[in-house]
């Protein structure tokens, strides 16, 4: 069925994920190409990386010639596109049953014969739909910088970091999902979200300078996404079930909440 719930959003939503797409095929090509060019001078500034930008971009190894997957930790992997990823989760999130709220238009679809928790269902799927598209769109112009470029990456621990940051962000607009659907507040929703992001990078970045506060990093949600150590080390399935768990509560309270609280119909 072409008229489906997952479908509409979608297609609703088809320029931004062109243009996001776009984006992250571009920034791909560009950190492939820059790679070769770089890694001199980036050897030599490695060599006296202060503490902080250990702490924020995760472990950099000094003991020998950066490697393509140090590369894409520290330019892509590190922070960039978590942030990105961040931004679309939380706006995805917020606006997948917002939107229809604050239009009025929810009590249509509600007034139609869907059910509020296939509608949660399909807009949550939605949502990762959207994520796997742009994060596999990004995996594929590494791949293809690694055949333009001299860039030889592990294509298989950069897709393995590619998924966590799918993961990452489908927990972050699960969780921004939750609270739209208990609330019914869009703003409010935009702000638990980006508050969760930015509280959870900082206990990430402090856990990595201070020995008495390395135990943030346990309630960071960064420390499980780890793209730089994935890159490196390949996937750490505890931090991957960790993250879908998460990710499974927030979908679940989201169901529940929506399925409970009193729209006006």
């Amino acid at each position: 069925m072409l008229n489906t719930t997952f479908y509409i959003y979608l297609m609703s939503r088809w320029k931004s994920i062109a243009v996001w797409s776009i984006c992250m095929f571009a920034l791909a090509l560009m950190f492939t190409s820059l790679y070769d060019p770089f890694k001199g001078e980036f050897d030599d500034m490695l060599d006296n990386a202060p503490a902080l930008m250990e702490a924020m971009l995760g472990p950099i190894p000094t003991d020998s010639s950066i490697s393509p997957e140090v590369w894409l930790g520290i330019e892509l992997y590190g922070l960039l596109f978590p942030i990105m990823i961040s931004v679309i989760a939380i706006s995805a999130g917020a606006s997948a049953v917002g939107s229809e709220e604050e239009s009025g238009t929810i009590e249509l679809i509600l007034a139609s014969p869907i059910s509020r928790e296939r509608i949660i269902c399909e807009k949550s799927f939605g949502i990762f739909a959207q994520l796997a598209i742009m994060g596999g769109v990004l995996w594929l112009g590494i791949v293809v910088g690694s055949f333009l470029f001299p860039f030889d990456v592990s294509l298989i621990n950069v897709l393995s970091a590619t998924v966590m940051g799918c993961i990452f962000g489908l927990t972050i607009s699960n969780l921004t999902l939750a609270t739209q659907a208990l609330k019914g507040r869009k703003g409010l929703a935009l702000a638990i979200g980006s508050c969760f992001v930015g509280i959870s990078y900082v206990f990430n970045v402090l856990s990595g300078i201070s020995d008495n506060l390395h135990s943030l990093k346990y309630v960071s949600l960064f420390n499980y996404y780890d793209g730089p150590g994935v890159l490196v080390n390949g996937l750490n399935t505890t931090s991957l079930i960790v993250m879908v768990c998460l990710s499974a509560v927030c979908f679940t309270t989201a169901l529940y909440v929506f399925k409970r609280r009193d729209i006006g119909v």
